[in-house]
């Protein structure tokens, strides 16, 4: 296995993106099962994907997807940043 870590945290927001490869895809439960509310499962996205969205108040969401596409995982996590779940899954697609 190989991976990438980048946490980018600002004053106001915090975006962690992971990915890792030569992974079995099952690995992808280990990552849903951190987040904090019951995932949803999303279409389009890499062979299978999850995704998250919490309302933190005053205008600002807790966003994730974690999909996998063969061997390789990315997960983001994008909290009180202007993005969008849409946005978010599409650079997951990206990085897969």
């Amino acid at each position: 296995m190989t991976g990438e870590v980048c946490d980018y945290h600002a004053a106001t927001y915090n975006v962690i993106i992971e990915r890792l490869t030569n992974v079995s895809p099952s690995v992808i439960t280990q990552f849903s099962s951190k987040f904090p509310i019951v995932f949803t499962t999303v279409a389009g996205v890499g062979d299978q994907a999850r995704a998250f969205s919490v309302s933190l108040g005053d205008g600002k969401d807790n966003e994730g997807v974690v999909a996998t596409k063969g061997t390789t995982l990315v997960a983001i996590i994008a909290t009180a940043t202007p993005s969008s779940l849409a946005q978010i899954e599409a650079m997951v697609n990206q990085l897969l």
